[in-house]
Formats: structure tokens, C-alpha cells, sequence
């Protein structure tokens, strides 16, 4: 279950893994973003508590279509009991302005007894910001 919902946030379908939540699931989004101050990372940070697979399905809908990314590359996955981790690393582009990003998100699962997601709490970190190349600013003749 951690792979397929790891799988389906990294690549911006939720598919059908809202109906692993169980009633009242919160959710906890927390990154470095702010100390760049950079408007393209404006990714739901905060606490948010999911009451119903509905609730669950809306919001996963909603944090992939401010995720997009070009690659990924799972680090590992670690399950003990009724909690997991996983680490993941990333890259995507700024929609508005072309650079490209690359961070890590730290995942951490807790479940209910039978099994479906009682809590996860995500931190991302991002890495690096390359600009883009614009013609423009290119010095000399483009080919």
C-alpha cells in the first residue's frame, strides 16, 4: 500500500488509493519553501484532518495538481508494525517561470488496526533551483 500511494502522489494520479484513509486521517504538509521565499512552492502546508474517503479523494486531487514533477526516484521504504517511512527524491519545473527544482520529501505513515492510513506527515526539502535558459538573455546567435 506505502508503494502504490508513494507511486501515485510522485506521478499525480491518486488513482483510488483515497480509499486507504480511514475516517478522520489527518494529513500534515511541512517544507523548507519559505525560507526561499518562492511562490511556485505553494504546496498546502498545514494540518488537515480528512473526514471520508470523499474528503480524502478532493483533497489528494488538489495537492497533485500543485506537484507535478518530471522525475522521481524512490530512496526506500520502511514498515514497523503500524508505521512506515519512505524518502523520496524529485525534480520538477516552476510552471511559471521554467526552473527547474530538486528536493527530497521525508513520508511518514501511521495506520489504524485494520490497516488503512490513520496519519501521514510529509516534510519536503528542496535542494536546488536551476534557472531557466531564456534566448533573450542568451549571449551570442542562437543555432
Amino acid at each position: 500500500m506505502v508503494k502504490e500511494i508513494m507511486d501515485a502522489v510522485m506521478s499525480g494520479t491518486s488513482g483510488t488509493i483515497a480509499r486507504y484513509f480511514a475516517p478522520g486521517a489527518v494529513f500534515s504538509n511541512k517544507n523548507n519553501a519559505g525560507i526561499i521565499d518562492a511562490a511556485w512552492f505553494d504546496r498546502m502546508e498545514g494540518e488537515y484532518r480528512l473526514n471520508g474517503e470523499e474528503e480524502a479523494k478532493a483533497f489528494l486531487n488538489e495537492l497533485l495538481k500543485r506537484a507535478t514533477y518530471i522525475s522521481y526516484k524512490p530512496r526506500g521504504t520502511i514498515v514497523e508494525g503500524d508505521e512506515a517511512a519512505s524518502r523520496c527524491d524529485w525534480t520538477r519545473e516552476d510552471e511559471q517561470n521554467g526552473s527547474l527544482v530538486t528536493g527530497t520529501t521525508m513520508y511518514w505513515f501511521g495506520f489504524t488496526s485494520d490497516g488503512r492510513i490513520r496519519s501521514i506527515e510529509t516534510i519536503g526539502s528542496i535542494h536546488s533551483v536551476i534557472a531557466a535558459r531564456r534566448a533573450d538573455n542568451a549571449i551570442g546567435p542562437m543555432l
